[in-house]
């Protein structure tokens, strides 16, 4: 059997390739979202544009000025609300001095000139407030006539180009969802054949010597297939095409495994055989082995140990086969006459290779 032991490296070397291929997988995504990016950055319909065809021009403008003549009928209001509040406490201070100066005279104090005076100017600047007062309540509902007549206006002129937007809404959002097609079009045609591609090199190179290379690229146009379809497909059908890859991959995996215990690779073997023979139990039906020293060995916790006290020399190793399954365990090397393990493709003792071994199982690529 002349088959090459691969060098794994120290640990070190071994983590640092772990860590570059994890930043190459990194890099690889931010390259892929950079051309998804730039895809995304294609020109999309105007909703403007849309809009100008379907809605009559004159209804915005004659929106636009409804709108303004409120606004300013609004102002106008509040200013006449506020020159009415001042006027409000003006005549309040006013009939607090009138009303005192009356007090007076009902006390039967007689009024001085000024204070009588006084008396007079305040009666004339009151009348002269409430009559200014109900100019501007008249005003004001005038005003708020006009206000209440435009907001009418303007909610038959909003009624039209709301009826108007309704078929400039429906083109807009088929160009919209025509966008986006062809944006996951275009997206899909950049990351699926990358996504092919990098399987390819999964499939041949993931045990090979640049195995950090296949996984990171397969892994990262994974990813980005994964959102691409996400972000462009419906929730309803996206649930579908995921749970479709999940079974994929998990048959995949399945049939993967099942091939591996019916054609297991050389490797596998034989570490599975080394290992039950490191146990002293048979690769095969895993019956504890008992022969030459172990003839006496007692099992504690599964592990086989020999009892203190047995004198004598060892016995002497000899061809063995198991009782229970019948498979030839140990026996003689053609080369070196020694007992060798059946199993094992070389000697322990001359390192000879056995020819038949290769034959004994069926092994896979």
């Amino acid at each position: 059997m002349d088959e090459k032991r691969k060098f794994k490296g120290p640990w070190i070397q071994q983590f640092a390739i772990v860590v570059l291929g994890i930043t190459l997988g990194v890099l690889l995504f931010w390259l892929l979202g950079f051309v998804t990016n730039d895809i995304d950055s294609l020109p999309k319909p105007n909703r403007s544009t849309v809009r100008a065809k379907h809605v009559n021009p004159d209804l915005d403008q004659t929106r636009t000025s409804l709108k303004q003549r409120i606004v300013i009928i609004r102002n106008v209001i509040r200013e006449k609300q506020r020159d009415q509040q001042i006027l409000k406490d003006s005549t309040k201070s006013l009939q607090n001095t009138i009303n005192q100066l009356l007090s007076l005279e009902k006390q039967n104090r007689p009024l001085s000139p000024r204070q009588q005076e006084t008396l007079e100017d305040s009666q004339a600047l009151f009348l002269d407030n409430q009559k200014k007062y109900q100019a501007l309540s008249e005003q004001i509902a005038e005003l708020t006539r006009q206000q209440r007549k435009l907001d009418q206006e303007l909610t038959g002129v909003s009624k039209q180009i709301a009826e108007q937007e309704i078929p400039a809404g429906t083109e807009y959002d088929k160009l919209m969802a025509r966008h986006r097609w062809k944006l996951a079009a275009l997206k899909l045609a950049v990351i699926i054949p990358v996504f092919l591609i990098t399987a390819w090199v999964f499939v041949k190179k993931r045990s090979g010597t640049y195995w950090p290379l296949a996984y990171a690229a397969f892994i990262t146009a994974f990813l980005r297939l994964g959102l691409i379809v996400h972000e462009y497909f419906h929730r309803k059908y996206f649930k579908y095409i995921a749970l479709l890859v999940i079974i994929g991959i998990v048959l995949r995996l399945l049939v993967y495994l099942l091939r591996m215990i019916i054609h297991p690779k050389k490797a596998s073997v034989v570490k599975q055989y080394q290992e039950a023979y490191d146990n002293n139990a048979c690769p095969v039906c895993h019956k504890p082995i008992r022969t030459g020293p172990l003839r006496y060995a007692v099992l504690r916790k599964r592990k086989p140990v020999l009892p203190a006290g047995q004198g004598g020399p060892a016995p002497k190793q000899e061809p063995y086969s198991c009782p229970s399954c019948g498979t030839e365990l140990y026996e003689k090397c053609d080369k070196c006459s020694d007992i060798r393990h059946s199993l094992l493709p070389y000697c322990e003792h001359c390192g000879a290779a056995k020819e038949d071994w290769a034959g004994q199982v069926k092994f896979s690529d």
